[in-house]
């Protein structure tokens, strides 16, 4: 498989400190073949409060300088959009024109509006839980998504793995609906270097993931901080 991390932040997403230039070149001096630049594009009323809009047409220009400049690695303009399936009239207009790939597609608030991607207070109950896998349900089947991004986020923080048994028939649905559309499973590393220390979905749901016939697997480190590109690779021996 080719060297590649499709799911990166930089200076264009309101949480990360990467410059676009240092991942580049920590990129190429790491062998990558193919990065994706991945802003958040987050548009809940309560998140364009807090973060703005960002510019689309800057980020375009952004990625395409870059591009001009480090021409020895393939560099994909993406985009992760928050949250989708609950503001996709107002985001398909807004990235109408825009040649976005990968498009990931990733789930932050349940339905009582509880942020299970930061830190939370106490694990999330069943029925919690169950609303968790039934937004991805819901943003697979309604979005024209590339990758559904870091599946089970919610456990990042948690130290042990729960007992998920009666929602596997939840998430098995999720995948068929995923397989139909050809939508990719990123194995997101963000979790290796927080308490959870797996990655995520966990390898049972990535085998169960290809028994069920699924084949588009996209690694993604999440990185926020230059840190934290390209040490999941090396620390885990994921090749």
């Amino acid at each position: 498989m080719i060297k590649h991390d499709f799911h990166i932040h930089t200076e264009f997403s309101y949480d990360s400190r990467i410059k676009g230039k240092e991942l580049l070149q920590r990129a190429i001096e790491l062998g990558y073949q193919e990065i994706a630049i991945t802003e958040h594009l987050d548009l809940l009323p309560q998140e364009v409060k807090l973060y703005g809009l960002p510019s689309l047409r800057k980020y375009n220009a952004y990625i395409d300088a870059l591009r001009l400049e480090f021409q020895e690695i393939t560099l994909h303009k993406g985009i992760e959009l928050g949250d989708y399936h609950h503001v996709k009239e107002y985001a398909d207009t807004i990235i109408q024109g825009y040649d976005l790939y990968p498009i990931l597609g990733s789930v932050h608030f349940l339905s009582d509006q509880i942020n299970v991607a930061i830190p939370m207070p106490c694990e999330l109950n069943p029925a919690q839980v169950r609303d968790y896998y039934e937004q991805n349900l819901e943003l697979v089947s309604t979005c024209n998504i590339d990758v559904l991004a870091h599946l089970g986020v919610f456990k990042r923080y948690y130290n042990t793995p729960p007992d998920e048994r009666e929602h596997e028939s939840l998430i098995r649905e999720i995948f068929r609906v995923m397989i139909q559309k050809g939508i990719a499973l990123e194995i997101n590393f963000s979790s290796l270097y927080k308490p959870y220390q797996r990655c995520l979905p966990e390898p049972y749901y990535l085998e169960l993931f290809q028994k069920m016939g699924g084949t588009k697997i996209v690694y993604g480190s999440d990185a926020h901080r230059i840190e934290n590109f390209g040490i999941t690779l090396q620390k885990w021996h994921i090749q």
